[in-house]
């Protein structure tokens, strides 16, 4: 029988050392003591199979979609959809993508998608859902019967109790233009009261009764959302908007003090406080209370002269002078009103050539882009404050049309895009630069590597063949011949030593060896007491020695996979990619103004438009104001020419 190979505990050290040092190589955060986090987890990577990669990816969209990143969320899903994370029969995404069409503008790509889904076996909340974005897309095109038909079906059946409320609202809003009354009460109704939907769709019942003769049930319904509570800025508009309408149609019926009941209840400082001094005024005019109207006329000709209701109070407040007989100062308020639509009509000429310039759309953006694109390129613009100019006054009229806020809408997005993908141009020299960094750094570094990477794998070879030597190595018991196999590392130095000293000069001596064989002897004894300790302790250093071997051969072969990497990366074409990403991205920029033309010059036709019934309403106005000074003056003459024949 073989006798097996002896391996004493100094070489062990060595080895313990060598195997320490490549470790370290391969590690050079573990040096000076810092402490490496994660660095108990186990050495191989953790396998994710496809469904837990979706769920990663998915959690990660959902939190850029509701953080109001929509163009981020809609990206991450098309590179999903590209490298086959996501792929047509993931329902969710596609769902998701599709709603992201749908608010982004692109209806055509998101009514594909509905369509395919629909044609799925899917949840029946997800299917309801599906239907209910159908429907909404249907609502936001015009396409208002299709759209009743699926809201009115058991198709949406099952939405959340939030979908469900917008889908009533639709509904009604629907209904009422069609004037089926009936059938938009019971949408209305389904709606649960004090929510924001509800309280749009009572005010959109209450006026559409109005206009259709039914005005008791309509002012009925508007009382009902004057009382609502005061909540945020939204609903105490639509609080005053209501009192607004019933104050009108009160003041129309001749109900007068219904009229100032529902006028004083808006507020001095919210938007519709203009109309409301107006009406208020001819509440108390029509009452015969002209020194009660004219406060509120003369507050409101001190407002902005743009309002229609500052130009119809600017006639008004001579009328009410007129009426209390102060006829100079009535000619003055005429003299003052013909000023001012003078200058209006003036400051509307000039608004009518700024807009044959170009840019002048860029004014009603209100938001800087570098601002918007910095978070979301597409984000909700949420705040239209534009920078002054003479047409600002007259163009809000614009936003009440449902066509130009869409159109100016898709041309905010439309600009924001063409400023990312100018940044995107920008950035190429950026990134061909740093690629051609990283390859010249890469080139020079990577000879080194692999030289290092050889003696490594060498290195790495020895300790495991050393690592498995010394496994094999130690003793299943204390060999008398050989007791230093089972020393400990302080009992092996002793033992040396002694071997030593007997081997030295004093060898002859007697008394010298006698003493040299006691010691000999009673280290034997501790060799032989620890023996079975120290076999226990040579074990679990020879399989840490093994274990680091088996760490250190993974990371090797993880630095020789990031080599391979390295050279492919520096072999491939990406320099060529990035250089033809540049043709691509110009392109895009020079599609994107010649959408931006097109639409512009849209927006510009319906500009001009308003701005010439503005001033078509202002040259009557100002006609109105001459005529009543020169009755005023007609009169004043006639008036001394009586007194003159009277005396």
């Amino acid at each position: 029988m073989a006798r097996p190979i002896r391996v004493n505990t100094r070489r062990r050290a060595k080895l313990a050392a060598l195997a320490t040092g490549i470790y370290l190589s391969l590690n050079p955060f573990a040096h000076a003591g810092i402490v490496i986090i994660g660095d108990d987890l186990p050495p191989e990577p953790m396998v994710l199979d496809q469904s837990a990669k979706q769920e990663l990816a998915y959690g990660e969209i959902l939190f850029s979609f509701y953080g109001e990143h929509k163009f981020d969320a809609m990206t991450r899903l098309l590179a999903g959809q590209k490298t086959e994370l996501f792929n047509t029969d993931s329902t969710q995404p596609e769902l998701l993508l599709g709603n992201l069409y749908v608010e982004l503008g692109v209806p055509d790509k998101a009514e594909t998608i509905f369509d395919r889904l629909l044609q799925r076996d899917i949840l029946s909340q997800l299917r309801a859902e599906t239907w209910f974005q159908k429907a909404s897309l249907d609502y936001r095109r015009g396409n208002y019967e299709s759209a009743a038909r699926i809201l009115n079906s058991d198709r949406v059946k099952g939405l959340s109790p939030e979908l469900d409320a917008h889908r009533h609202l639709m509904l009604a809003n629907v209904r009422i233009g069609q004037e089926e009354f009936g059938e938009a009460l019971a949408s209305l109704y389904a709606i649960p009261t004090g929510t924001r939907e509800g309280s749009y769709a009572t005010y959109n019942m209450g006026v559409a009764m109005i206009r259709s003769k039914h005005t008791d049930e309509g002012v009925k319904l508007l009382n009902s959302v004057i009382n609502l509570p005061e909540g945020e800025d939204e609903i105490n508009a639509l609080k005053d908007r209501a009192a607004l309408a019933v104050g009108l149609t009160e003041l129309g019926r001749k109900n007068l003090d219904a009229s100032r009941n529902a006028l004083v209840r808006i507020r001095v400082d919210g938007p519709f406080s203009n109309e409301a001094l107006l009406a208020l005024g001819l509440t108390n005019f029509e009452r015969g209370e002209f020194k009660k109207a004219l406060p509120l006329w003369l507050e409101l000709v001190r407002r902005n002269p743009g309002h229609p209701s500052v130009q119809e109070a600017l006639m008004l407040a001579p009328r009410a002078y007129e009426e209390l007989r102060a006829m100079p100062q009535a000619l003055a308020g005429y003299q003052f009103a013909a000023q001012t639509y003078r200058s209006e009509l003036k400051r509307v000429e000039l608004a009518i050539r700024d807009i044959d310039r170009k840019g002048w759309l860029d004014k009603l953006t209100g938001q800087k882009q570098s601002d918007h694109i910095s978070v979301d390129p597409m984000a909700p613009v949420k705040d239209y404050t534009a920078s002054e100019g003479p047409e600002m006054t007259y163009l809000y009229k614009l936003f009440a049309s449902h066509d130009f806020a869409e159109n100016f809408r898709q041309y905010n997005e439309l600009q924001r895009l063409r400023a990312m993908l100018v940044n995107w141009l920008d950035e190429i020299p950026a990134l061909q630069q740093a690629y051609a960094n990283q390859q010249a750094h890469l080139q020079s570094v990577l000879p080194t590597v692999r030289n290092r990477l050889i003696t490594l794998r060498r290195d790495q070879k020895t300790l495991m063949e050393s690592s498995a030597v010394l496994a094999s190595s130690i003793p299943n018991q204390l060999d008398m011949r050989q007791p230093q196999d089972l020393a400990s590392f302080d009992q092996l130095q002793l033992w040396e030593v002694i071997e030593a000293l007997q081997s030295g000069k004093n060898k002859s001596n007697a008394q010298y060896r006698e003493r040299l064989r006691r010691v000999r002897g009673l280290l034997l004894y501790d060799i032989a007491r620890d023996a079975p300790q120290n076999r226990a302790v040579q074990q679990q250093d020879a399989s840490k020695v093994l274990e680091q071997a088996e760490v250190g051969a993974v990371r090797t072969d993880a630095v020789e996979q990031l080599v391979r990497e390295a050279t492919l990366h520096i072999r491939g074409n990406i320099g060529e990619r990035i250089g033809g990403k540049r043709t691509q991205i110009e392109k895009m920029i020079s599609n994107t103004d010649q959408l931006l033309d097109q639409l512009g010059q849209i927006l510009k036709n319906d500009a001009l438009r308003v701005l010439a019934q503005s001033r078509l309403q202002l040259g009557n106005q100002l006609g109105e104001a001459h005529l009543s000074m020169a009755r005023l003056q007609d009169a004043s003459v006639v008036q001394k020419i009586e007194q003159g024949a009277a005396q």
